[in-house]
């Protein structure tokens, strides 16, 4: 067996096992089967949960919308010109890639590429990517901080609150320094020194650095694009919030606001396909902690991952279904 099989059959066993985990936590208080345990955890008619998922699904799509926007902006402000379709186009696939890869990052490969071939420009995209990821970060740790004074100061969230202020701030502050010109160039300068490896990957490197730069001495194109991060990072909260009314499964709005970025930011780490197994079973353990009934919290985590599933089929057919070839668009200078 290869060194990629193994590896892939390790991933698909952590989702199991995570899968088992969550799916086990939510039958330990009750003697019925699963099937029945599921269905009894919608409290509401039918129609209307099914309207409140709805509801869900296309606020998840409207937040692919905000990245493709956000994803635009700062290519124009790196001297790229692609059509917004086109970039709503890419994240729609790499949506699917994000199911069925491991980690949400090969999403951004996809897109890389995709723009690179629109561009030309492959280490300025690259840059461009790099940042967006930053920010993202940044607006997870933004969210934190904002919601650590809401959450109650008992002893039992203390070291929650603690954690979420250390790391909320950790991840603002990366993205600041990532923005410093001394940070910008120790950075360009350990790029540099990666050319006795791969000058290739170097030269890749130092042009998305340079990207940086350039797109950190537009303040205006960075705030607008961490706006629509924390749009793009915030609906997701809300959608949770739908799909948790009709299962009877609200718990103070701090801690959607606190569990949903938390898990967002794990599902990142390539453990598993597309975060399956671990995402379920933060949601059960998490939610299940701060007050929420197992069978609904799990019963939540599988109406995150079929939402999630319906955009990923859509992001399918539209591979599939190809797209026009790749043509240079308006550029500022090299590659």
């Amino acid at each position: 067996m290869t060194r990629r099989a193994v590896v892939l059959a390790l991933r698909f066993g952590v989702a199991a096992l995570g899968l088992a985990l969550a799916f086990r936590l939510a039958l330990s208080s009750s003697d019925t089967d699963i099937a029945s345990l599921l269905l009894d955890a919608w409290q509401g008619p039918p129609l209307e949960s099914l309207a409140w998922f709805g509801g869900a699904w296309l606020l998840l799509g409207i937040s692919l919308g905000i990245g493709a926007l956000r994803f635009r902006g700062l290519l124009l402000g790196a001297g790229l010109d692609v059509d917004l379709g086109t970039l709503f186009r890419a994240y729609l696939v790499a949506s699917f890639f994000n199911l069925v890869l491991p980690g949400a990052m090969l999403g951004d490969v996809y897109r890389f590429w995709d723009a690179r071939r629109d561009t030309g420009a492959g280490g300025r995209v690259l840059g461009v990517i790099v940042l967006e990821r930053v920010l993202s970060l940044a607006a997870l740790g933004s969210v934190a901080l904002a919601v650590a004074p809401a959450v109650p100061s008992i002893e039992g969230d203390r070291a929650l609150v603690v954690g979420l202020v250390l790391a909320g701030g950790a991840f603002v502050f990366f993205a600041v320094a990532v923005l410093l010109p001394p940070v910008n160039r120790m950075l360009v300068a350990i790029s540099r020194r990666l050319s006795l490896l791969s000058p290739r990957v170097a030269e890749a490197g130092e042009r998305g650095l340079d990207a940086v730069a350039g797109l950190a001495d537009q303040p205006g194109v960075v705030v607008r694009a961490f706006g629509w991060s924390l749009l793009n990072q915030g609906l997701p909260v809300v959608a949770l919030v739908m799909l948790a009314v009709p299962l009877d499964a609200l718990v103070p709005w701090y801690w959607f606001a606190v569990i949903v970025p938390f898990v967002t930011l794990v599902s990142l780490l390539p453990v598993t396909i597309g975060g399956t197994g671990v995402r379920e079973l933060l949601y059960v353990s998490l939610f299940g902690a701060v007050g929420m009934r197992p069978e609904a919290a799990l019963a939540l985590s599988l109406s995150v991952l079929a939402a999630a599933l319906l955009w990923g089929v859509i992001g399918l057919g539209v591979f599939l279904l190809g797209r026009r070839p790749g043509a240079m668009t308006r550029q500022d200078g090299l590659a």
